[in-house]
């Protein structure tokens, strides 16, 4: 069998039976995956596809808070108590005003409540509804991930949106997941269904770790330190993640999916996923590294890719 180093691009040779193990690059000395023969590549990925849909269909073991970040429950908590003095001045306010307040409140509530319904309204008029007649593989694998949780099935719509990208939101109390076409395409044009559990079970996560209710989202007003908002954020992400992880049921299809993220399609199976977890390691220090974290409202990547492997040892998730 011939192939090429991924390091030195130098032509090498290998028996076709090695197929699938790593080997020493003579030239650069760096370690080599020989590439697998099509046919047992195929087999591969049939086994590894009916393997974590037996996992995700098994009757969930685990509960939310063993699926929950660790990180989020410590910046829930922090928020909480930024958010206590905001909603004691509000009910000062209130009385101060002799309940003049409420009226501005009740105005802002309905202006929100509004905005959501003409949101729900563009994205049912303008996305495609998943259903067992519409894009019924899609509708399989919602249906497997709530299965797996044992929540309730969101409305779920797939919009045209050349990003990668996909959000859960809630509505007129109306629970809702919009899969963007690029994440779609993106993951189907070299990946597997199995990669898209993925993807749908992380915004679901949203919905079933109770993001968007407003039993967790009260500590929002903690918000007026910024910082620790976007920190919660972030660790909410993370939990969406170990959730997603737990539908998908596999490690190694989260880690594709995630790469696909990071890289796109055509270079997603290529990633040295231990190399990324390096590089982040050698840089997540640095000043303008961590000046970017604390402002960013989801984790960056390669720190994604590092929290999926170590929450695979924590769920017993196998690779």
């Amino acid at each position: 069998m011939n192939f090429k180093c991924r390091h030195c691009s130098r032509a090498l040779d290998a028996p076709d039976s090695s197929g699938g193990q790593f080997v020493t690059c003579p030239y650069c000395k760096g370690s080599v995956r020989v590439p697998a023969l099509a046919a047992d590549a195929a087999a591969a990925d049939l086994a590894l596809a009916a393997a974590s849909r037996a996992r995700a269909e098994a009757p969930g073991t685990l509960t939310l808070s063993q699926l929950r970040d660790a990180g989020e429950v410590k910046a829930y908590t922090a928020l909480a108590l930024l958010a206590i003095p905001v909603y004691a001045l509000v009910g000062i306010w209130v009385i101060a005003s002799f309940g003049g307040a409420l009226l501005i409140i009740g105005i802002g509530l309905l202006a929100r409540y509004l905005a959501g319904l003409f949101a729900a309204a563009y994205i049912k008029s303008n996305a495609v509804r998943v259903s067992p007649r519409q894009l019924p593989e899609i509708y399989d694998i919602v249906q497997r991930c709530t299965r797996r949780l044992g929540c309730a099935e969101p409305q779920v719509y797939v919009m045209q949106q050349g990003v990668w990208n996909a959000f859960a939101a809630r509505f007129a109390r109306t629970d809702m997941v919009v899969l963007f076409s690029g994440a779609i395409d993106s993951i189907l044009l070299k990946g597997g269904i199995e990669q898209l559990t993925w993807l749908v079970g992380h915004e679901i996560g949203h919905h079933y770790a109770g993001h968007l209710r407003f039993s967790r989202r009260w500590v929002h007003m903690g918000g007026w330190l910024p910082w620790f908002l976007l920190w919660y954020n972030r660790r909410c992400e993370l939990t969406c993640d170990r959730i997603a992880l737990y539908c998908t049921g596999s490690l190694r299809t989260s880690l594709q999916a995630a790469c696909n993220m990071t890289v796109g399609a055509q270079l997603s199976d290529r990633v040295d996923v231990n190399e990324a977890i390096a590089q982040w390691h050698q840089h997540k220090r640095e000043f303008f590294v961590r000046y970017r974290t604390i402002y960013s409202s989801h984790p960056h990547h390669l720190w994604r890719l590092e929290e999926l492997t170590i929450a695979a040892k924590e769920l017993g998730v196998p690779a």
